[in-house]
């Protein structure tokens, strides 16, 4: 089995940019996975770090690539964790950072996987005005993952805004009826992913899982649906 995981930037957020909790989460899911065997890469976002403009007048593109950065920062960290508690990890970014951080090609990433090294990936897909859902989704059909676990803020997909009074959680929705829903009431509002990312993840029918990494006590409990959203095609 072949997983991505994409970490939120605003699920590694605590007290502090970069919360050790966080980071405690991420190993113990990987230690989940690579435990069953799973080969797998994670995408972590930068909302941590740099959430959009960030209320500064600035050009939306360079805004893009600072939020590029971040979510490098991110890969840095998970990878040294995970690297210094016993997880095999290596780091590769869209673009290279000399003396960093090199660019990952596919057949490094690939090479990586075959040889059960966890591979965490990091700079989106390199240009502004696509997001990491964008870069998850792709990295996923790319390398042929069987399934999308995606960590959040949010412990699971619901019928509106989570923040409405009487939202319900939902256990297990299709692709179709997300996309749907998402058109009908703003993806924003649901927030699960952007619109190019849940049309290309409806397009390739990619499974996805939703959850809170804070929330669960353990990966299986998201694989067998008693935990989060599972987002599915029979």
């Amino acid at each position: 089995m072949r997983v991505v995981l994409k970490i939120s930037g605003e699920s590694l957020k605590g007290e502090y940019d970069l919360d050790s909790n966080a980071l405690e989460n991420a190993l113990r899911d990987a230690k989940a996975l690579v435990a069953s065997g799973a080969e797998l890469i994670i995408i972590p976002g930068g909302g941590n770090f740099w959430r959009g403009r960030n209320g500064l007048n600035i050009n939306i593109s360079v805004s893009d690539y600072i939020g590029m950065l971040a979510t490098a920062m991110n890969t840095l960290a998970i990878n040294s964790y995970l690297n210094e508690n016993g997880i095999e990890s290596s780091a590769y970014c869209s673009f290279d950072i000399t003396g960093v951080i090199k660019k990952g090609t596919y057949y490094q990433v690939e090479n990586d996987l075959k040889n059960k090294k966890v591979v965490v990936f990091g700079g989106g897909l390199g240009i502004p005005n696509l997001t990491t859902d964008m870069t998850t989704v792709s990295k996923a059909v790319e390398h042929k993952a069987d399934l999308i676990l995606m960590a959040k803020s949010i412990d699971a997909i619901y019928d509106r805004n989570p923040k409405e009074e009487g939202a319900q959680k939902l256990s297990e929705i299709s692709h179709e009826d997300l996309l749907s829903m998402s058109l009908k009431q703003g993806v924003d509002s649901l927030m699960v992913m952007d619109l190019e990312a849940l049309s290309a993840l409806s397009k390739n029918k990619m499974p996805l899982y939703v959850y809170s990494s804070s929330k669960i006590n353990s990966i299986q409990d998201v694989l067998d649906n008693k935990e989060g959203t599972r987002v599915i095609t029979k």
